[in-house]
């Protein structure tokens, strides 16, 4: 099971005390702890819950090939391909580090699941603290954006009064979402001119300047900033460049594709404004437009 990066990885107990037999480890404490550690990703075995419409893609996270996850050591890695999940209860906070991670369906009350009957393969590998089931799982019949909506499509004739957006199977999904990687793909921007390496060193430049800088430095890109060389000039264009079409591209993916909001972050995965974190920087909306920023360490 892979974590986003900057969410908090579950550690396993000692193998050998708490393995696959053992009894103290696996008996359900009801604290929540695994269910605010994030959402599970899916698995072939979970498409039967879109089908069936337990699940439906506004229910669900893409982390897209290229992001940076944590495996289950706590390593971060980008992604090799992509992974879908359950999202976070507040998804909008993710744009910086220390969101509420806490799966949607987390009743905050009583820790109870309100999807518990029909849960995902994940949570019912899950024992409690014990994680050697589910690490012979994570990495098995992963699903993609394409799986899920083709489940979701192939239940549609049971659901009623669902129509438009991921519930229209007369929109050329796979087109779209081809459409936004080859523009806005994380493979695509890190060969040009090594983009995100390229914006860690000049934000790694701007805090060794400033070590006690307090507020967030802009990044910007332009002659005469101490900052800027050719190799910074040209990833800051270039990843706002990408961040432009992508929120563009959102917006022409909800009015002629009739996607709701909420679906937005299955289809395209979060916006490359709340991941530039993973690249040491921020994007900061002005009345000009987006401008990229660097954090304060």
């Amino acid at each position: 099971m892979h974590n986003e990066h900057d969410m908090p990885v579950l550690t396993p107990r000692d193998d050998a005390a708490h393995g696959p037999h053992g009894t103290d480890s696996t008996d359900c404490r009801g604290c929540g702890t695994c269910c605010r550690k994030g959402g599970p990703a899916l698995h072939a075995q979970d498409l039967d819950l879109f089908r069936a419409g337990h699940l439906a893609p506004e229910h669900c996270l893409t982390l897209r090939a290229g992001e940076l996850a944590r495996d289950l050591d706590g390593e971060l890695r980008p992604l090799e391909r992509e992974l879908v999940k359950l999202r976070p209860r507040q998804i909008l906070r993710q744009s910086a580090r220390g969101g509420d991670w806490s799966c949607l369906f987390l009743n905050q009350a009583d820790n109870r699941c309100s999807i518990y009957a029909h849960r995902p393969s994940e949570c019912r590998a899950l024992l409690c603290r014990d994680t050697w089931a589910i690490r012979t799982l994570h990495a098995v019949d992963r699903v993609t954006r394409l799986d899920v909506l083709a489940a979701w499509a192939e239940g549609a004739a049971e659901r009623v009064n669902l129509t438009g957006g991921c519930a229209d199977p007369g929109v050329p999904w796979a087109d779209i979402l081809a459409a936004h990687e080859e523009r806005c793909g994380y493979g695509v921007l890190a060969p040009v001119g090594a983009v995100g390496e390229a914006l860690r060193r000049a934000a790694e430049n701007i805090r060794a300047r400033d070590p006690g800088m307090a507020h967030p430095a802009p990044l910007s890109g332009e002659p005469g900033d101490p900052a800027t060389t050719d190799e910074s000039a040209h990833a800051a264009a270039t990843f706002l460049d990408a961040v432009r079409f992508d929120f563009a591209f959102r917006s022409i993916v909800r009015e002629r594709a009739g996607a709701a909001m909420e679906e937005l972050d299955f289809l395209l995965g979060r916006t490359l404004a709340a991941t530039a974190v993973m690249y040491g920087v921020a994007v900061r909306m002005t009345p000009e437009g987006p401008e990229l920023v660097v954090l304060p360490g």
